[in-house]
Order: C-alpha cells, then sequence, then structure tokens
C-alpha cells in the first residue's frame, strides 16, 4: 500500500505514462504519442513500479499486458486523469450543461421564497449538475466571507458598501398585504383598519422594527405587532387560519397567495424595496459565477420580479 511519504514522491507525468501505456500497450507507440524518448517511458514506469511494489505490466511479445493489480488501479487512475483535465478546461471556460461546481449563497431566511424556485428551476434545466447552497446573510462578515469564497454570493437588501464589493439591484418590490378572504377587513383596508388590525411580522431578529416598519416609522407611523416569525411562508399559514394580516414584499405575495389568502395594496405609499446581489470584484475573472451571477440577474429581470 502507497503511504504519505510515497504519495508525495508521486509525479503526474507517471500516471499520463500510466494511462498511455493501459491505452496503447505498446512503450513505442506511449513514446511517440507522449513525445518522449523509450527509454523515458522505461524509466517512468519503473519508478511506478517500485512506488506501488508491483510490476503493473509484463511483455508478451510486442504488447505490455497488465497485471491484476494493474486493472484494478487503472480506472481510478483514469477517471482522475479525467477530472483533472476537466478541471483545468474549465478555468478558464465554464460549460453549465457539464459543470459540478458549487456555489454557496447567503440570504435571509425570508428571501429565499422569492429567489430560490425560480432560481432553481432554471438550473434544473441548464445546469443540473450544479450545487446550490443558500445559508443564512451575516452583514458583520458578509465582505471576508465573499473575499476568501466562503461565499460566493450574497442577496440582500439595498445598501452601501465598500469597495471592493459590488452590486447591482437583483428586484424591486412594492410591499403589499395578504389578507384572509374571510377578514372583515377584506373590504375597508384603508390606514386606520389597516394600523388597527392585528399583524404579524416577518424577521430573522428576535425584536427590533422589520424593513417596513423601519419605512413606515420614516413616513412617521407607528405600527405596533404582536406576532413575528422567521419566514413567509409560516406566517402565510397564520394569516390563513386568523385575523392578523400581513405586510410584504409584492413578488413574495405572488408566491404564496392561495384561494384562503387575497393580496391587496398597502394603503401607505412607501418607497420600493430594492434587493440587490453582491459579489467581490477580485473574482470577477471566474467564469461559472460570472455565468450564475448574470443568469440570476437575467432571470429576475425576465420573470417581473424587478419592478
Amino acid at each position: 500500500m502507497i503511504d504519505t511519504r510515497q504519495f508525495e514522491k508521486l509525479d503526474l507525468n507517471l500516471l499520463k505514462v500510466f494511462e498511455a501505456l493501459w491505452q496503447q500497450r505498446n512503450m513505442s507507440r506511449v513514446a511517440e504519442t507522449l513525445h518522449i524518448t523509450p527509454s523515458a517511458v522505461s524509466h517512468a514506469m519503473r519508478r511506478f513500479r517500485e512506488l506501488l511494489g508491483d510490476p503493473l505490466f509484463v511483455r508478451e511479445k510486442q504488447h505490455m499486458l497488465p497485471t491484476a493489480a494493474c486493472e484494478r488501479l487503472a480506472p481510478d487512475i483514469l477517471h482522475a486523469l479525467t477530472q483533472i483535465r476537466s478541471a483545468l478546461e474549465q478555468f478558464n471556460h465554464f460549460d453549465p450543461a457539464v459543470s459540478h461546481q458549487r456555489f454557496v449563497i447567503a440570504m435571509q431566511e425570508s428571501l429565499e421564497l422569492g429567489v430560490l424556485p425560480t432560481l432553481l428551476s432554471q438550473l434544473e434545466r441548464a445546469a443540473p449538475n450544479i450545487e446550490i447552497v443558500s445559508t443564512r446573510l451575516q452583514r458583520d462578515t458578509m465582505e471576508a466571507d465573499l473575499s476568501n469564497r466562503s461565499l460566493h454570493l450574497a442577496i440582500d437588501i439595498g445598501r452601501a458598501v465598500p469597495k471592493p464589493i459590488s452590486h447591482s439591484m437583483l428586484r424591486r418590490d412594492n410591499y403589499r398585504v395578504l389578507i384572509n378572504r374571510n377578514n372583515p377587513l377584506i373590504n375597508q383596508l384603508d390606514k386606520k383598519h389597516y394600523l388597527e388590525a392585528r399583524h404579524i411580522t416577518v424577521s430573522n431578529r428576535a425584536k427590533g422594527a422589520s424593513v417596513e416598519e423601519i419605512a413606515l416609522q420614516q413616513l412617521g407611523v407607528n405600527r405596533p405587532s404582536l406576532w413575528r416569525c422567521q419566514n413567509y411562508r409560516a406566517a402565510a399559514d397564520v394569516v390563513a387560519c386568523t385575523n392578523a394580516i400581513l405586510t410584504l414584499p409584492g413578488s413574495v405575495a405572488v408566491a404564496i397567495s392561495d384561494d384562503k389568502l387575497i393580496s391587496a395594496p398597502l394603503p401607505y405609499g412607501l418607497p420600493a424595496l430594492e434587493t440587490h446581489l453582491y459579489w467581490h470584484s477580485q473574482h470577477e475573472s471566474e467564469p461559472g459565477l460570472m455565468w450564475l451571477k448574470g443568469l440570476m440577474l437575467q432571470l429576475f429581470a425576465e420573470s417581473g420580479l424587478t419592478r
């Protein structure tokens, strides 16, 4: 068995010679294929044999035939070389149809509903082997996480960020109100009744004003909320079985409205909520990442969610 010290002696050229000999079964043809001398082929195979403690190939007339150990080893060696070549080819060229790249995207849990269904349904068709991981956004470490590639992209509300972080608007949303069809407020959701209603708020924090509450406060409106949860799907289910109402981005309202729920205009004219896509400018030469960034910006523009 090859130990760690022996592995350190392993040279990629030995694997290339092994691969060629497995395919050609002739030392002279291997030398021609690799543009090296027959003695170089012989020397490489001698080193590999000494490393593994097996002859690997035995001569029979004009052919080099693999040993049983060689036949066990060859499939894994050939597969590894194929993966190395594929990785090098994709270094400057990205083919989404065959790529197995992994991308980590940070966002608040409340944003997943408005992002992941649209993105992943497209990737299933165009890039079926790409791995996507959605993780919670930590704003205080976002720049460092994007720099060291713990994150590849981040999605957050539009805000000023320092260079070298770059960003572009992913979506612009107007606020809507989700209300139960049987709620008595269904036909009288004016400013007075809105403030008197029972509200459920979606936030990842245990306390503090939510995004829409901050926007209302800037208009001089204080809207109390007795209930708070972490995601819009759970909040919508609460609205469906109570008289509580939920203020949320319009794109999310579209995604979760059903026959029990109605999406109504918010009776206050709040500024549109901008959601931005963030990335590190140092990684703009990475073709896979730039493809994914471009796809996301295109998807949300074409789906009508940017408004």
